[in-house]
């Protein structure tokens, strides 16, 4: 979920800023919305995890296993009892509150620079925001990484890794 959040965060710099960005790669983000179930859902994601985790391996799984509940659990710290989070719930649910009532239509439309949207085949990305976006700014390219979730980058960084490097090989050209 908070990649998503990085992803809109460098969505409004290039919109915002447009001399600092020279291309821009969004996974699993775009300016679509409003989504007035986000933090709702964010909020019940995370009182649903067992704090404190007695161990990382339980928290791996809890997070699904593989790469992306390693990185998941890579963001516990250490405190009594066992592993907590790092953020506060209550922070992590306001930081999706605008995303909630309002789209970012407006700053696409502001994007200068080459543009790559990578979406997980299973991800949280809907097909016709993706193809929305190209057709509101010609510079985009669309890749989909088979089998990937939400967490693209960590389902299937090979494929997202082979991605990245054939765009700014390509934007060299």
């Amino acid at each position: 979920m908070w990649g998503s959040t990085g992803g809109l965060t460098a969505l409004l710099t290039a919109a915002g800023h447009p001399e600092v960005c020279r291309a821009l790669v969004l996974i699993e983000a775009g300016p679509a919305g409003p989504s007035p179930e986000l933090p709702d859902r964010i909020g019940r994601w995370l009182d649903s995890w067992p704090v404190p985790f007695p161990a990382v391996e339980a928290a791996e799984a809890f997070f699904g296993g593989g790469p992306a509940g390693r990185a998941w659990a890579a963001g516990l710290a250490p405190g009594p009892g066992g592993l907590h989070p790092r953020v506060d719930r209550d922070v992590m649910v306001a930081t999706v509150q605008e995303n909630a009532h309002r789209d970012y239509w407006d700053a696409w439309d502001r994007v200068r620079c080459p543009v790559l949207v990578v979406r997980g085949e299973r991800g949280a990305m809907k097909p016709d925001e993706a193809d929305r976006m190209r057709a509101r700014h010609h510079a985009t390219r669309i890749v989909v990484i088979p089998g990937a979730g939400h967490d693209a980058h960590l389902d299937n960084t090979a494929a997202v890794y082979g991605e990245m490097a054939r765009y700014l090989h390509d934007l060299q050209q």
